[in-house]
């Protein structure tokens, strides 16, 4: 029996709208002889984006090279397959020393598939030579977005001449509505037909002004919290339950004296003297307003980068994931190293790789009246 697959917010294989072909627009052949009708009934529940990824699999000639060409996990892609046959009632592949075997119905959908892929790449081209600039939407949590990206995303739009929508909050988006074709964010997306991979790794320690810790002292340990105050963020994407972990006491209310939902917010509380913050390990790397404090407290996150299906291949996107790559690249900017680097060997890094001219009073400039 064919499972019927429920209705989906993608393009249908055969909707008469601007991402599908059609039933008239179904090349002429295209199915082949021996088809059963059925097949195409049925090819009006397959959307694009599991055409897409049947088209670089088969392509690519493996399940395991097709996962590495679309950044699936290898169940992701062999269950997607299987979705797909389950919807079509027809055998499209079979898996062979050699690779995978398309089956005869397999050839027609893969020709179908081409036949999609080179009518979306022709719109593409023709968006283009009209003049339209190739657009790419970023959603980016509030403090990566702002203060890690902002500096440098200019420098890459400028290159690359593509219109670029930054959209900074700590509120994860949901790739199943479209509105933006990548998400850096600290949590595993939600939808789980999102492709999903690491960017790196954020470290946070406690951070203070050296006007708080001229007035307050510096603290040797956890123990010393009751003689300080604490800055803290509490939001979507923040590990917010971890704070009694950090203080040693489940009683952290007479610690707080400022608490904010803003990133921005945070950084100036704490740059301003307003108390020790917990913030990532880039902060000294970009700003000398705030001071890293060692009391033995570290917290890592990974930085993931989540891509709407639908437009994970279009250029304009690949170009934009290989920047994310590079900013977010371990090797280049060890304090998005899985391993902890302390913010105390910075130092050298940040000036071999340009960090400090880059965000030069970008950061610190924001408060003339901040400690340096």
């Amino acid at each position: 029996m064919i499972k019927k697959r429920p209705a989906s917010r993608s393009t249908s294989l055969l909707s008469t709208g601007p991402g599908g072909l059609g039933q008239r627009g179904l090349p002429r052949g295209a199915l082949g002889k021996g088809i059963p009708a059925s097949f195409r009934a049925n090819l009006k529940q397959i959307d694009w984006t599991d055409l897409e990824l049947f088209l670089n699999v088969a392509e690519a000639g493996s399940i395991r090279a097709g996962a590495i060409r679309t950044r699936r996990a290898i169940n992701t892609v062999r269950n997607r397959l299987a979705r797909m046959e389950d919807v079509l009632g027809e055998l499209i592949a079979r898996r062979g020393r050699d690779g995978l075997q398309l089956t005869q119905s397999g050839q027609a959908l893969l020709r179908i598939a081409r036949e999609m892929h080179s009518s979306r790449q022709s719109a593409a081209h023709q968006d283009a030579e009209s003049g339209q600039r190739m657009r790419v939407r970023i959603a980016a949590t509030e403090g990566l977005g702002t203060y890690w990206l902002t500096p440098r995303i200019l420098e890459f739009q400028a290159a690359t001449q593509l219109r670029i929508e930054l959209h900074c909050d700590m509120q994860r988006v949901d790739m199943a509505e479209g509105d933006f074709d990548i998400a850096v964010q600290l949590e595993q997306p939600e939808v789980a037909s999102s492709l999903c991979f690491r960017l790196g790794t954020l470290h946070l320690m406690p951070f203070a002004s050296d006007k708080y810790l001229r007035e307050a002292g510096v603290p040797q340990s956890v123990d010393d919290w009751p003689d300080h105050r604490l800055v803290w963020q509490e939001a979507d994407q923040v590990a917010s339950q971890l704070l009694p972990f950090f203080v040693g006491t489940v009683d952290t209310g007479d610690l707080i004296s400022l608490t904010t939902n803003s990133s921005l917010t945070h950084f100036r509380a704490v740059a301003a003297g307003g108390g020790i913050g917990f913030l990532p390990t880039y902060a000294r790397a970009i700003s000398r307003l705030v001071r890293p404090i060692d009391i033995g407290v570290h917290l890592k996150r990974e930085i993931l980068c989540v891509l709407n299906p639908a437009r994970a291949q279009s250029p304009e996107v690949e170009r934009a994931v290989d920047w994310l790559t590079s900013a977010f690249s371990g090797e280049k900017y060890p304090w998005f190293r899985d391993e902890f680097v302390h913010p105390r060997d910075f130092d050298q890094t940040a000036t071999a790789a340009n960090v400090t001219s880059l965000f030069e009073g970008y950061i610190d400039g924001l408060d003339a009246s901040g400690d340096t």
